[in-house]
């Protein structure tokens, strides 16, 4: 069912580039991000994702991200 999920939808596997770990390691010590939630944050900005769906709150302090909660659209 995930792959056929994912085999439907725009999204795309992308590798992890020596841009993106810098940009993870900024944001792991100007945020309170975790190095795995940094690193995918640092691909969203590069990538220049125009939306970024989670249910963490903590990605709402990146600059520059446009970060939807999930639980905030299902219980409005």
């Amino acid at each position: 069912m995930s792959e056929q999920l994912l085999g439907s939808s725009p999204l795309r596997l992308l590798p992890i580039s020596q841009m993106v770990l810098r940009g993870a390691a900024t944001l792991r010590a100007t945020t309170r991000l975790k190095t795995p939630d940094a690193i995918h944050a640092a691909t969203a900005l590069r990538e220049n994702c125009t939306l970024f769906l989670t249910n963490d709150r903590q990605f709402r302090t990146v600059a520059g991200l446009t970060v939807t909660v999930l639980e905030e659209i299902l219980t409005a």
